[in-house]
């Protein structure tokens, strides 16, 4: 069987704003593509407008949305209709057969009962060939249907449509982003107009028609279309999109008995691979070019989007450092690419730098990216530039560098007086400031490189002995004066507690363990056993990130946010594998089959990449230090293609934690080989 066909891409579609069960769409696209594709059922639910057991359809959208938290930017309707025209979704709407629809990574097919049509889709990078069978030959449409300012152009002797859209459900520095389109019909058609819409009108059955995108400018948008759509059949575009993603999905094979387990592991694996997005485009020249977001015009360089790092940093990056090395280091130019069109490093792509969670963290992306050698040299000491920047100046602007920074620097940590979050944001900044130390380490640049360990330590500040948790502080170095209830959330902490938030020292969990009197796995252990209790705190009511840890009862190891990720690896970064691999064996549990079968946000491909790295028995406890935390693989046998060529052979028989080492360097398992006598201890 292929991989491919284990994928399901309904896997956590099922959401709402209150409860989330991966928060995820049908995301129908190549590879990081820079278009991708899903339906849209009621577009009344805002960022919601997917659910898998709605019957009504509105249309295809033409989506990039990360995140329902973040939003949609570029959509654009794709919908056929018969008879009398309708653009609001009101009176457009119909029902559709979605017990019976088709959603794959390269395909989508459904059937529309009041307009009576089949619609199908398979993607290319930039676009779509599209095709409406409609029940006979009437009036029957093509509409394109704009979320905001939509301009059409048309050429009907040509059978062109090209425009662009203005979407985008937050600001842009240049003022207006623009998503420039061509559509070519396959049949002859007249032209009905409405506000930022457009009515194709056939009497033809079959309607076919490619579709293709460009952020760059109208030529390239024809451009993309000559590259990627132009002569070529559905078919051909399906089966080149469909190999695409088996290649992607065989960089690792699995062999075991549990059939349902091999779906979720190929299916989070799909989703490693939709984000981040591309976000450049190759001009005529085959020049790279991508949107300066500040100025909006196209630049050199790599670019790529629809990424939050509070939550990659974790774990996607880290398992691109296994299987696409050169992938990375796309992706690490086109973050320096950022800082040198913006000033400063990017905290959340969508495409430019949103104002949304607490930290940089991709200090911790970069820096990961140069002690593996995965960048050039170059890159790596311009990345050391950008490193410090941000590590030493103050923007005073909301969502742009450092919360706090100055007041860190000062006091050593960030006083809740001066931020929220301050608990936080202070642990992010000491890993951050631990992220910079390596790479100036890396470097040779020695002197930056112990300044900055020395920040890293700052983490202790926030310590209190007497309640055994992080606290926040004022400038004074008191600790809050009311009565301390571990359980509440906010305030001082980001989506969770100080149950959550008190171990996020990666960079030092031996002296974490010090400061808990070498008892932090303790610690951890009354965690996990503690109830699933929380208060409201500091927000205003309850989030959807409560509900989800009270549903998964794993106490207060909400495997349901990035947060607790690590928490299972702590065992075993204190020398106990044994205790890692029963713990994360139990919340694998909370993965299944499902439309509601993630335990939380799956975030661009984060909690996806926690399991499979979990799968494999691998865990990199803290990005920017070149190791892997290790646990015991899920799955009897597998096979890692490293993005080097190698093989690594993990035999689940041969594994026995008493005679394994607990951290692997990174160099190690990039020689490829078998696990067992890479770990074996000597």
């Amino acid at each position: 069987m292929k991989k491919y066909e284990y994928v399901n891409v309904r896997l956590g579609t099922f959401n709402t704003r209150r409860f989330s069960n991966g928060n995820i769409l049908p995301v129908i696209s190549v590879p990081h593509g820079m278009a991708s594709f899903t339906i849209q059922n009621e577009n009344s639910g805002g960022s919601w407008f997917y659910s898998p057991y709605s019957r009504s359809f509105e249309g295809i959208r033409l989506t990039h949305q990360p995140s329902p938290w973040v939003g949609d930017y570029g959509n654009l309707i794709l919908v056929g209709q018969r008879g009398e025209l309708y653009f609001d979704e009101e009176r457009r709407w119909s029902s559709f057969d979605s017990e019976h629809v088709v959603l794959e990574p390269a395909y989508m097919k459904g059937y529309v009962c009041r307009d009576r049509y089949t619609f199908e889709l398979t993607p290319t990078n930039s676009g779509a060939v599209v095709r409406f069978t409609f029940s006979d030959q009437n009036v029957n449409r093509v509409n394109l249907i704009g979320a905001a300012k939509t301009v059409f152009d048309v050429d009907e002797k040509q059978g062109r449509i090209s425009g662009y859209t203005t979407a985008s459900s937050h600001p842009v520095p240049c003022g207006e982003l623009r998503e420039y389109f061509v559509l070519h019909m396959e049949v002859p058609f007249t032209v009905e107009r409405g506000e930022n819409a457009i009515s194709l009108v056939t009497h033809e059955k079959c309607v076919e028609f490619r579709f293709a995108t460009s952020f760059l400018s109208p030529e390239q948008a024809e451009l993309n279309y000559e590259r990627e759509l132009k002569g070529r059949t559905f078919g051909e575009v399906y089966a080149a999109a469909k190999a695409e993603w088996e290649d992607n999905l065989s960089k690792i094979e699995v062999e075991d008995g549990n059939e349902e387990r091999k779906a979720v592991f190929y299916t989070c694996m799909y989703r490693t691979f939709l984000w981040p997005r591309r976000f450049y485009e190759r001009d005529a020249e085959n020049r790279i070019l991508h949107l300066n977001m500040e100025t909006g015009k196209p630049v050199e360089g790599y670019m790529y989007a629809d990424n939050g790092f509070w939550d990659t940093y974790r774990t996607l990056y880290p398992y691109f450092s296994l299987i696409d090395t050169g992938l990375y280091a796309e992706m690490a130019e086109g973050m320096y690419n950022y800082y040198a069109d913006s000033g400063w490093l990017p905290k959340w792509l969508c495409p430019n730098n949103t104002n949304c969670m607490p930290g940089m963290l991709v200090e911790a992306v970069l820096a990961d990216a140069v002690v593996k050698d995965i960048v050039s040299r170059p890159v790596a000491e311009k990345i050391m530039t950008a490193l410090l920047h941000d590590g030493e100046a103050v923007s005073g602007e909301p969502g742009v560098g450092r919360t706090g920074l100055s007041e860190y620097r000062k006091y050593g940590y960030v006083p809740y007086t001066a931020a929220k979050e301050s608990v936080n944001e202070t642990l992010d900044c000491c890993y951050g400031d631990y992220c910079i130390a390596q790479t100036a380490a890396k470097l040779g640049k020695t002197e930056t490189a112990e300044r900055y360990y020395g920040y890293a330590r700052n983490y202790k500040n926030l310590f209190d002995p007497a309640t055994g948790f992080m606290r926040g502080k004022d400038e004074n170095g008191n600790f809050r004066d009311e009565e301390f209830d571990p359980y509440a959330w906010g305030r001082d902490y980001t989506e969770g507690s100080a149950w959550q938030s008190s171990f996020a020292v990666y960079h030092d969990i031996a002296g974490l363990n010090e400061l808990y009197g070498g008892k932090l796995a303790e610690k951890i252990d009354e965690a996990v056993a503690a109830p699933a209790y929380y208060t409201i705190g500091g927000y205003s009511g309850e989030i959807h990130e409560m509900s989800e840890m009270a549903a998964a009862e794993y106490g207060q190891c909400a495997i349901s946010n990035q947060p607790s990720f690590h928490m299972p690896y702590i065992y075993s970064e204190l020398g106990d594998i044994g205790k890692t691999a029963a713990l994360v064996e139990r919340l694998s549990g909370a993965f299944r089959n499902t439309v509601d079968g993630l335990p939380g946000d799956e975030d661009n491909g984060t909690m996806a990449a926690w399991f499979v790295l979990s799968c494999l028995g691998l865990y990199q406890m803290c990005p920017s230090r070149p190791d892997f935390t290790m646990s015991l693989p899920l799955f009897d046998r597998i096979s890692v293609r490293l993005s080097n060529g190698k093989t690594l052979r993990i035999v689940k028989s041969e594994l026995n934690p008493s005679e394994m080492k607990n951290i692997v360097p990174y160099e190690d398992i990039m020689k490829g080989g078998n696990l067992a006598d890479i770990v074996r201890k000597k």
